[in-house]
């Protein structure tokens, strides 16, 4: 076998076992947050305004047991 055979061997065995990694830490956990604003106005004759604005902020967190 010549360096560059072996070069290439040893680099497709690190990526694959840092793909590996990846992988498996990446698919271990999730988290989520959706934030939703709503928000409605109303103008009276006057000078006087009102606005009602309501903000819901959701998270959700997962984690896969090995």
């Amino acid at each position: 076998m010549s360096k560059e055979q072996i070069y290439k061997i040893v680099v497709t065995i690190a990526t694959a076992i840092v793909t590996c990694l990846a992988i498996a830490f990446g698919l271990s956990s999730c988290n989520v947050t959706r934030t939703i604003t709503t928000k409605s106005e109303y103008w009276q004759k006057a000078d006087t305004s009102v606005v009602i604005q309501t903000k819901t902020i959701e998270t959700y967190d997962a984690s896969r047991k090995l």
